[in-house]
């Protein structure tokens, strides 16, 4: 047994030594030097003779996300090689406070000062506002465009029809595209509508509230906390994968939600059947409501989130300014908005309108990048052909083949809509077609982007590409 009562730090640090032992033959040394060395077993909990549940404290929260993302996995392996037992690994932030008079060593299983453990009591947000849900996180702050619409429709039934509607709702997709903002607006609306309560947490939050409520034989509070609510909206729960401890008791939570008709919204970066180490029972469970992807916004979808940020912050922005912005950032409306942010205080700071060269100077860019980012159409036809394995006379030439058909029509999409050509133009570009032939092309594609997940995602991909 790794712990007991009267040295269970000696034992978390033998065991820590061990698994860095470990780690220290499969990783490089710049990876392990720099993320996995500053971390320390904070205390190891027996949950029964065949399962341990591990604390594995990080400096900062910076830091302890990277360690969850990069290196979780190997990490859990190592442990359970060494302990010979199933491990739950919980990430925690410990900031240390050293004591001049105590060593490197002792100042680890001294006092510490920790960040965001308060695991049973509300944030200073929850006591502020009843909720901790982020104020600027709502519907009128929303902006809906190709990409979101379908989601947006979603949220919007949820609210409408909490609990019955779209239970669960799963939003996916990349960093930055709106899923907590999402996620979050209709928890607002939900709060208007008097569920009950609503509870919006991480995963990682999740996981160390169970954690705390082992330690502290306070299961009974966990299972009130997120057991009696109205929804429950959880966010990034792609870091369950691998937990089983953390698995089990959601599994449990999810059907005790459902079976009371309580609402339920989690967030990932990628579809349930994609999250490694998510058992096969709670994916099924997520697969039963209503699964929406997120796509990347495009560009009028930024220029929109500019223009909004900019009432939001009451400041002047040049029309120049917020098209080179847009154009800056094709794939995180996350980046974008915390640029244009900075570069706002800035504005108003100085009591000036922001303009174009305000943008250029702060993001590093020429004084003609607004012409560099401009894209020919020869390089459309390139891109496309080259990323559905065709050569570029394949797209113009007349064969059917469905596959090529496809292609051909996103080409004739993106350069109708993307670089805003006429019929005409398009036409005799594609191997000189009739104009009504691209006209139809475009209808159908604007149809099935509408519809089909996997092809919007993969014209955002090019237009993405494009302006890379």
């Amino acid at each position: 047994m790794w712990i007991s009562d009267e040295n269970e730090s000696m034992d978390s640090e033998k065991l820590w030594r061990t698994v860095c032992g470990e780690l220290g033959v499969s990783l490089s040394p710049a990876s392990f030097g720099s993320w996995v060395k500053p971390c320390f077993i904070r205390s190891v909990t027996e949950i029964d003779s065949q399962r341990l549940l591990v604390e594995l404290a990080s400096p900062s929260a910076f830091h302890s996300h990277t360690v969850e993302t990069k290196f979780y996995s190997i990490i859990k392996q190592a442990m359970e090689k060494v302990t010979k037992k199933k491990c739950d690994v919980a990430l925690v932030v410990v900031e240390l406070k050293k004591d001049s008079k105590t060593n490197k060593k002792d100042s680890r299983v001294g006092e510490a000062r920790e960040t965001n453990m308060s695991l049973f009591a509300p944030a200073e947000e929850s006591r502020q506002s009843g909720t901790n849900l982020n104020l600027r996180y709502t519907f009128e702050s929303y902006m809906v465009g190709s990409s979101n619409r379908l989601a947006f429709a979603a949220g919007k039934a949820v609210v409408d029809y909490p609990g019955t509607r779209h239970n669960p709702l799963f939003l996916y997709g990349g960093v930055g595209v709106g899923k907590t903002h999402l996620m979050q607006a209709v928890g607002h609306e939900l709060v208007k509508k008097g569920v009950g309560k609503v509870v919006c947490i991480t995963s990682e939050q999740f996981t160390n509230d169970l954690v705390a409520s082992f330690k502290s034989k306070m299961t009974d509070a966990f299972k009130k906390k997120y057991r009696q609510v109205g929804a429950l909206l959880v966010d990034d729960v792609q870091f369950f994968g691998g937990k089983d401890s953390t698995q089990e008791e959601f599994f449990h939570t999810f059907n005790e939600l459902t079976n009371k008709q309580a609402q339920i919204i989690m967030t990932s970066d990628r579809k349930p059947q994609d999250i490694v180490g998510l058992e096969d029972r709670l994916r099924s469970r997520f697969l039963g409501g209503m699964m929406v992807d997120i796509g990347l916004p495009d560009y009028e979808m930024r220029l929109a989130i500019l223009k909004q940020r900019a009432l939001e912050v009451k400041v002047l922005v040049d029309d120049s300014a917020f098209e080179l912005m847009a154009n800056s950032f094709p794939t995180n409306a996350r980046e974008l908005e915390g640029t244009f942010s900075q570069l706002a205080a800035t504005a108003n700071l100085d009591g000036v309108v922001l303009t174009k060269e305000m943008v250029q100077k702060n993001l590093g860019l020429p004084a003609n990048s607004i012409k560099e980012i401009r894209v020919r159409p020869i390089k459309v036809i390139s891109t496309v052909a080259k990323y559905f394995d065709f050569r570029n006379k394949d797209l113009l030439g007349e064969s059917r083949k469905a596959d090529l058909v496809v292609a051909r029509h996103v080409a004739m999409y993106i350069l109708r809509d993307t670089l805003k050509l006429n019929l005409t133009e398009v036409a005799e570009l594609m191997g000189g077609r009739d104009h009504t032939t691209v006209m139809h092309a475009v209808e159908k594609m604007e149809l099935q982007i509408e519809n089909n997940t996997d092809l919007r995602r993969k014209v955002m991909a090019l237009t993405q590409a494009l302006y890379t």
